[in-house]
């Protein structure tokens, strides 16, 4: 099963990178913290945003050494699909 994050919260409304999303609203409403998302996705589970046009853009966790893991869209050959270009709740 895929979950369709529509929503994100940051730790400052100044931070600009993926790192700082500390949780995200599904389109059922469900609020995960990141770390369970990380958790989820790390057992296989996918999730995704529709961006502005309808595209798909896949999610995946970040494991950085000596920091905590996050999750971004995977990389590719645009910005507009950024999950810091969802609407914050």
């Amino acid at each position: 099963m895929a979950y369709e994050i529509t929503h994100v919260r940051v730790d400052s409304e100044f931070n600009r990178s993926e790192d700082h999303i500390t949780d995200v609203k599904l389109s059922d409403g469900t609020i995960e913290n990141v770390r369970q998302v990380v958790s989820f996705i790390d057992s296989k589970m996918e999730y995704f945003f529709t961006d502005h046009l309808g595209s798909k853009a896949q999610v995946e966790s970040v494991h950085p050494t000596g920091r905590a893991a996050y999750i971004r869209t995977k990389p590719n050959q645009t910005t507009a699909d950024n999950l810091l270009s969802l609407p914050r709740f």
